[in-house]
């Protein structure tokens, strides 16, 4: 699992990590929007509270996740992207993998200012209706409960997170993630 503020390049590092180890990226921010793109209920439900720069219920989140989980690339691992959001979920992932036999190998914590986080989001500007100043402030300060709900859970499972430096530049922060995320595979 990806952990980390919105900014911090967690979505950047999943892609090449999945690209490289054929692993599947899951992220919630992604499912919102093809689910959303597709008009299935849970993306129009998920919309409602995106474009408002709130959380998506754990419902919706949940209901989500385990429909990606069963499609057939996530059958050699995953890449869990910004997902769980709550300890509700944290707990909710740890019995769908279990149900699903498997289990979290690692938390890579990408470790980043909320204000390189701020700069970064206001850069990027993809249109996005959760790219707007106000909604990325929200989201900002939504992440200090998140991290304060969720990272309890794991940290009380001994030498499941690991920290990654994330300002520095990409392909720094690759060469430590990949090789957390080859040592979960090897």
């Amino acid at each position: 699992m990806f952990f980390g503020p919105p900014g911090c390049g967690k979505g950047t590092q999943a892609k090449r990590v999945t690209e490289e180890f054929g692993l599947a990226q899951i992220s919630t921010g992604e499912l919102f929007r093809k689910h959303l793109g597709e008009k299935t209920t849970l993306g129009l439900q998920a919309q409602e509270f995106m474009s408002r720069g709130a959380l998506v219920p754990d419902s919706i989140t949940i209901g989500m996740v385990r429909e990606r989980l069963q499609e057939p690339d996530a059958q050699a691992g995953a890449i869990f992207d910004g997902f769980p959001r709550t300890e509700a979920q944290a707990e909710a992932l740890d019995a769908l993998l279990a149900e699903l036999g498997g289990k979290l190998c690692m938390v890579v914590d990408f470790s980043v200012p909320l204000a390189v986080s701020r700069e970064r989001l206001l850069a990027r500007q993809e249109g996005r209706a959760d790219d707007k100043p106000e909604v990325i402030d929200k989201r900002l300060n939504d992440h200090a409960a998140i991290e304060a709900a969720v990272m309890p859970h794991y940290h009380a499972q001994e030498g499941l997170v690991r920290a990654v430096d994330a300002t520095r530049s990409i392909e720094a922060i690759y060469e430590d993630v990949r090789a957390l995320v080859k040592s979960c595979i090897d």
